[in-house]
């Protein structure tokens, strides 16, 4: 790994100029593609949640950067537990299933569907649930049982949640309808 990218890396923050500079610093040395990848999912790594902030803006963009890098995102996602991780992980999940230029295989949309029914029912933040709600959404065009599922969930815990969730899971809950 470079070490100027990775220190680059360790040294940003949360706010959206450090953020966008380092994406806009991939998005044109697209080589260092290999190396943002390895640093996000290398679980030692007490900064790789730095890493998936700008994976998930990344996906959302310019999703097709992220092909050669699916399967191994897919296999570290449900590790993560730093919180700021899961919750761009969860982004990264919706992003990746939503793609049109992604066509993830059968065993890759088993992964996401299993962490977001893991994050959905678990301790999870409020936003992985939210995204793992439309994550699953998404799903129940494919697999049927995803469907009941997560209505289940949904009227389940909703009483007990927050209104930004509440808000959320009436929209898939109306979607979910249709």
């Amino acid at each position: 790994m470079d070490t100027t990218f990775f220190n680059r890396i360790s040294k940003s923050n949360a706010s959206t100029n450090s953020r966008n500079g380092i994406r806009d610093f991939v998005i044109e040395n697209p080589d260092y593609m290999k190396d943002l990848v390895a640093f996000a999912t290398d679980l030692t790594n007490k900064n790789q949640y730095k890493a998936v902030w700008i994976i998930e803006m990344l996906v959302e963009t310019h999703a097709e950067m992220l092909i050669p890098f699916v399967d191994v995102i897919c296999a570290t996602i449900s590790k993560y537990k730093h919180e700021s991780a899961i919750r761009g992980m969860s982004r990264t999940a919706f992003f990746l299933s939503t793609s049109k230029s992604i066509h993830l295989t059968e065993t890759q949309q088993e992964k996401l569907i299993e962490i977001c029914l893991d994050w959905l029912i678990g301790n999870a933040k409020i936003a992985p649930k939210v995204y793992a709600m439309y994550t699953l959404s998404h799903y129940t065009k494919q697999h049927d049982w995803v469907k009941e599922e997560l209505q289940n969930i949904i009227n389940k815990d909703f009483a007990k949640q927050s209104a930004g969730y509440k808000a959320a899971a009436r929209e898939v809950l109306l979607q979910l309808s249709k």
